[in-house]
């Protein structure tokens, strides 16, 4: 019996597009003894392998109604494949004695651009895995597959730069893959001149508050910070909330093609959702203070490290806002004196109504470090015996 072991060279399995991933396979002779014999494999290889789920159906059934091309693959959980990389043959003929055990290292480069992010989104899926499989001789393929998590380096096409000093170039090492995007996202999200938008409702000149925002670029882990000034509106404003969220847009060609899976499955509920919900939203943070006579309020929400950065693909585009709700009111406030005090009183009943207004953030990626340190649904390591 063989104990077949996959550990990745990090604890957590995040990575950032654009980085090596570096596996490490262990073969062991779990016999030991005399009465111990001795094991042969014919072969393995290692892969990673992306898999997309549309809806409450695998894409794999959509592939016969897509002339689009799918990538090939070796070996595979499902047909579902729409990216893999070139497989990895580990060893070919591989025998061990009883109690003895190898090793094989191999790097998995995660192109920058060409693989999709690991995503659980409503209404698309992207599964990221690192698959390995071995086969005795004239016996069918096992497999384990090991999920790992990668965060799509967006933003960064154009720019992609690291400050060095020219003249200790020489003397420095060359700078890793997450030093290079971390620099270049630092430097988008930096904060070089403040955002006001005139929130007004129903008309240019009912004025509802100033919304001031230091920057629309964020990276993941981030606080959105906020001042909203009530001074010199015309329309009151009792009470608002903020909200954070996403929004998951799916493409035109891949909801056709979901609506004639789901179609052929008799599923009338899935058919109304896929051509109804082609767009849905999900709140990630969120606040509702009261305003009610406060001349101005601030905000913070916080971006999660769990969530996934800006991104589109050729299936889904995924969109980062922020988004107000006002309760306002027509009806002002009674203000009188009362000795050298001022004094305000709400009416009884205040006929109010809301209304809403967002605009677009860019969230960029964070380091796999940081993002660890919240996210340990990925493990490091996955074994299984043949």
């Amino acid at each position: 019996m063989l104990e077949v072991t996959a550990t990745l060279d990090r604890e957590v399995a995040i990575y950032l597009a654009g980085e090596t991933v570096r596996v490490t396979v262990t073969v062991c002779n779990l016999s030991r003894g005399k009465q111990g014999i001795s094991e042969q494999l014919a072969w393995g290889s290692l892969q990673l392998i992306c898999e997309r789920t549309i809806g409450a159906s695998s894409s794999s059934s959509t592939s016969t109604a897509s002339s689009r091309p799918r990538p090939t693959t070796s070996v595979t959980k499902s047909a579902a494949t729409v990216y893999s990389s070139p497989p990895n043959i580990l060893f070919c003929e591989l025998q061990l004695a009883p109690g003895q055990s190898k090793q094989f290292t191999c790097d998995i480069p995660l192109s920058r651009n060409g693989i999709p992010p690991t995503f659980r989104g409503h209404l698309i899926k992207y599964s990221n895995r690192v698959t390995v499989a071995v086969s005795h001789v004239q016996e069918h393929i096992k497999s384990a597959h090991l999920p790992i998590r990668i965060i799509p380096s967006v933003g960064l096409e154009t720019k992609l730069s690291i400050h060095t000093n020219p003249f200790l170039a020489s003397a420095l090492t060359r700078p890793s893959v997450v030093e290079t995007v971390m620099s270049t996202v630092d430097d988008l999200t930096q904060a070089r001149k403040s955002l006001a938008f005139a929130l007004t409702h129903n008309s240019s000149t009912s004025r509802v508050a100033l919304l001031t925002l230091p920057k629309k670029a964020y990276k993941l882990g981030d606080d959105v910070c906020g001042f909203l000034d009530f001074n010199g509106a015309t329309t009151p404003c009792v009470q608002y909330s903020a909200t954070i969220e996403t929004e998951e847009h799916l493409i035109d060609a891949d909801v056709e093609e979901g609506k004639k899976v789901f179609r052929r499955k008799n599923n009338f509920i899935s058919v109304m959702k896929m051509i109804y919900f082609q767009k849905m939203v999900k709140v990630h943070s969120q606040t509702a203070p009261i305003c009610t006579f406060s001349p101005d309020s601030t905000f913070r929400l916080s971006i999660p490290l769990t969530a996934t950065p800006t991104f589109s693909t050729d299936s889904v585009q995924l969109k980062w806002k922020i988004r107000f709700v006002f309760v306002v009111t027509e009806q002002a406030y009674d203000v009188h004196l009362n000795g050298d005090v001022a004094s305000s009183a709400a009416p009884i009943d205040v006929p109010v109504e809301s209304f809403s207004w967002s605009t677009d953030l860019l969230v960029l990626p964070c380091k796999p470090q940081n993002a660890a340190l919240i996210d340990n649904t990925f493990p490091n390591r996955i074994s299984m015996t043949v």
